[in-house]
């Protein structure tokens, strides 16, 4: 612990090149450290650190103890994106006076610790990973795409077309719920009801909006709400709204309890409004939410996408090298593989499906070197906007 608070007394502040003192973040904005091996005095143990860092443009290094730190911008805490990020921040973590990764320590990046900067999600993380607050974010893909085009909740902001994939990791999926009052048989059959997108300016009502879209509907063919999910499955139990649309980890925890606590259904989402999005956005991926995910549930087809762990393009190139490796080395697999975001173990030869905007050079290098990106479009290594099948 000494070594904690000597640490954050040391970085509680930070000289601006005019001469004047930046204070830190608000407590909203600390970062919680996952860095994946202990150090000095063991303080730095995965999961167990947090650092309030100030936000620059570059990591932040501390020269008497020869540590950089690599935010990565994450999500609420719990959510499958935060997971990952704080999974990610581990994967990347070797602080000085670690064990080796050969004697069963860290296998990051030298002197660095990873670590995840909660947010309310993807939209934020992309801000301010565009506004050089951070140095990577997990976000949805689709989101990520949206970011990258310049379109949807991006649109005043215009295109980010330095933002670049070091990875894929782990598959989400869409559920629209409805319970047992609801008539509803498909998504197109929400016209006129009360649904439920998410919070407001959240990743979960920008997926919902273009699921949605895809099935002709707009927010002003339904009667839309704006809750976070604790708010929204409490109002569906009690019958003020029809239904809510839910982007979560396929074997999503809150819609397990959900089930369990009531009757519910989810809509089927295929067909030609699939076949559009797949055609339009081909980063998206036809699913199954498997009988048995969810009390009572069969088998119901519906869209995934993966999380996608993004760097602007101006990163080192060796750097985005040794991340990409340090991801996926074997132990750092070991712990990766848990993460529920995934719905099933992760492998290398998928990650670099269903991304949606061009890789990194030092990732591909990674990636070419063992043999995964023979059939990867061009476009994932050139700027155009993807579109990919």
């Amino acid at each position: 612990m000494r070594f904690m608070k000597a640490s954050q007394q040391a970085i509680r502040s930070v000289i601006r090149p005019d001469g004047s003192r930046r204070d830190l973040v608000t407590r909203r904005n600390v970062l919680f450290g996952l860095g994946g091996a202990a150090c000095a005095a063991s303080a730095l143990a995965a999961g167990a650190v947090g650092f309030g860092l100030p936000l620059l443009s570059a990591p932040v290094t501390t020269s008497a103890q020869e540590l950089s730190y690599f935010r990565v911008g994450a999500g609420q805490p719990g959510t499958p994106i935060a997971e990952l990020a704080g999974l990610i921040g581990g994967a990347i973590s070797n602080p000085p006076g670690a064990r080796t990764c050969e004697e069963g320590g860290s296998c990051g990046v030298p002197g660095m610790i990873g670590l995840a900067q909660t947010s309310s999600g993807s939209v934020e993380n992309l801000s301010q990973l565009r506004g050089k607050m951070i140095e990577s974010a997990v976000a949805q893909a689709d989101i990520a795409y949206l970011a990258y085009t310049g379109k949807d909740v991006f649109k005043a902001v215009g295109k980010d077309p330095d933002l670049r994939a070091i990875c894929g990791l782990g598959r989400l999926s869409v559920k629209v719920i409805v319970g047992p009052q609801s008539a509803a048989k498909n998504v197109a059959g929400l016209k006129g009801l009360r649904v439920n997108l998410g919070a407001e300016k959240s990743d979960n009502m920008v997926t919902a909006r273009q699921i949605l879209n895809f099935h002709g509907l707009t927010t002003k063919r339904i009667k839309p709400s704006y809750l976070d999910f604790p708010a929204a499955a409490e109002a569906l139990a009690a019958g003020k709204i029809d239904a809510m649309i839910v982007v979560d980890a396929v074997d999503s925890r809150d819609v397990t309890n959900l089930a369990a606590s009531m009757p519910l259904r989810l809509l089927p989402i295929e067909g030609e409004p699939v076949s559009k999005m797949m055609k339009s956005y081909g980063f998206v991926a036809a699913g199954i939410v498997k009988a048995g995910t969810f009390r009572n549930i069969p088998d119901t087809p519906t869209v995934e996408l993966v999380a996608v762990w993004l760097a602007p393009a101006s990163l080192d190139a060796d750097m985005a090298y040794q991340l990409t490796r340090a991801v996926w080395l074997e132990a750092s697999r070991k712990n990766l593989d848990q993460v529920t975001a995934a719905g099933k173990a992760l492998d290398l030869q998928l990650a670099i499906a269903g991304v949606s905007v061009p890789f990194h050079p030092g990732a591909l290098k990674y990636y070419d070197e063992h043999g995964v990106t023979r059939f990867l479009p061009a476009n994932l290594r050139t700027d155009p906007a993807v579109k990919t099948n």
